[in-house]
Order: structure tokens, then sequence, then C-alpha cells
């Protein structure tokens, strides 16, 4: 399988931990506008690996930057400042995953081991810390409303759960198609002669991960809410996180080759049948 449900969820700092979506009107019968409608489009492609890893990117940071100015406008009218957060303080286009290219298999292996660098959030710190007593307590009920707002409506006019649904609707019907599951064959006997046996590239990164969270846990020593900053350079000095890191790395490179091709036939079966749906 190559798509992967998909959360898109922009990390907040302060006093409201998670934010995503924003406030819109819709007029459509379906309760979604053609652009929203588009969106979806654009999702399904991208949870099916169909579309290259710069529209994935460019998706993630419009969601975090339309979150960010409808908090904004949100917050505004409760009468507070809160200045848009950079989309980057959310969104590591680096870091982010991407299974069809050899450079960061070579980096990051899957994915799994990668400590993302967000920009700093600070411009509201000063306003936010100059609030006391009820004014603060009126910004933090206020500030947690918007956001939840802004969750719901910007989930909605980009179409994140519809496509979901729709991916998760075709995904079925290609996981069961025999022209990928002759390829899935492919990858198993591929993967083993390299020497990493598995049913899946997704079964391998779920193996890796259990591996992997004893030697976070190690890494963290009790402490789980350490900055990913020092998090990272913490890890860099690990030996347990530093073999992990090149056996992933390892097996991600070393089954390459064979992701490829198995990606290849999903992508066009599932581009056959999501294109008959139309």
């Amino acid at each position: 399988m190559l798509g992967k449900r998909k959360a898109v969820l922009v990390a907040a700092t302060g006093v409201v931990s998670m934010v995503a979506v924003g406030f819109a009107q819709f007029s459509s019968g379906d309760g979604r506008t053609a652009p929203a409608n588009d969106n979806v489009r654009r999702f399904v492609l991208i949870l099916a690996g169909a579309a290259d890893h710069s529209e994935s990117t460019k998706f993630d940071l419009e969601v975090a930057a339309q979150t960010e100015a409808l908090t904004a406008d949100c917050m505004k009218s409760h009468g507070f400042r809160y200045t848009p957060k950079n989309p980057l303080s959310a969104v590591d286009p680096a870091d982010a995953s991407d299974f069809a290219s050899l450079d960061y298999a070579h980096e990051h292996g899957f994915g799994i081991s990668v400590f993302p660098h967000f920009l700093p959030a600070t411009a509201d710190k000063a306003y936010v810390k100059s609030l006391s007593g009820s004014a603060l307590k009126a910004y933090v009920d206020s500030l947690s409303g918007c956001v939840d707002g802004a969750q719901r409506a910007t989930e909605k006019e980009y179409g994140v759960r519809e496509a979901n649904s729709q991916w998760s609707q075709v995904d079925q019907k290609v996981q069961h198609d025999a022209r990928y599951q002759s390829a899935l064959q492919a990858w198993r006997n591929c993967a083993s002669a390299v020497g990493r046996p598995a049913e899946s590239r997704l079964s391998l990164i779920e193996s890796l991960r259990k591996k992997y969270l004893p030697v976070i846990a190690e890494v963290q020593s009790g402490k789980p809410d350490v900055p990913q900053d020092q998090l990272a350079a913490l890890a860099a000095k690990n030996p347990g996180w530093q073999s992990f890191h090149q056996a992933e790395v390892d097996a991600a490179t070393a089954t390459f080759p064979c992701s490829q091709a198995t990606d290849r036939v999903y992508v066009s079966v599932f581009l056959e049948y999501v294109n008959k749906t139309r």
C-alpha cells in the first residue's frame, strides 16, 4: 500500500497544543465550493502518492497558512492580537517523508528517526505575557475556541476528511486488484533478495518503528517534553540511536528499487479506479 491516511494538523506553540483549520462559507449543495472539491482531488492524489513531493509540501503549507490567518481573524473579533505564525513553524518540508527520493532514503531512511525542525513562533510572547488575570483567561478561552473552529473549517475547505474517505475506498479496490497483488509479491521477492524480508514496505516500517520506541525512550531519559533540537543533539550522541538510524537507512535504501516498482503499479491502478469515479 502506497497511500497513508494523513492528519493535517498544525503544531502550535504557547497556550494551545494543536491547530489545523479555519472559518469559511460554503455554498454548494454538498457543503463544499468548487475550490474545496478541487482540494479533495489534490489531497486524494497526495495520499495515493500520485502527486510529487513538492505538491504535498505545498498543500501542507497552504493548510497551515489558512489556519493561522483564520485564527488571527477570529482572535481579532474577540478583541485580541494574534500574529499568524509562519507556516514553516508547523511544517518542515526538508524532513517530510518522501518515499520517491533516493536521496531522502540515504539521509533519513523511511523518516522514522527524523527530528523535524520548525521556525520558532514567538511573535506574541511579549503580548501574552503582558496579559494577566481575567484578560489572560479570556485570551486563553478565545484562542481555544478559535483554534477549534479553525480546525473544522479548514479541514472542510481543504477536503481532508472527504479525501481520506475517497482514498480509503479506492485503496481497497487497488489492494484487491490482481495487478497490484502481483506487484506486491514482486516487492516481497525483491525485499527478500536484498535481505529485508517483509510483507510490504508498510509492515517493514512498522517493525522498525516498534524497535525505535525503546531507543527514543532511552534518548529522552524519562523527559518526554525535551525540545526537538535538543532531542536531536542527544540522539546524535547516543550509540543506540545511531545504530537504529543506520539500520533504518540501510533498509530504506536496500528496498528502494523494490518499492519504486511497486509504487508505479499502485499509482497506475489507483488512477485508473479514481478516474472511473469522476
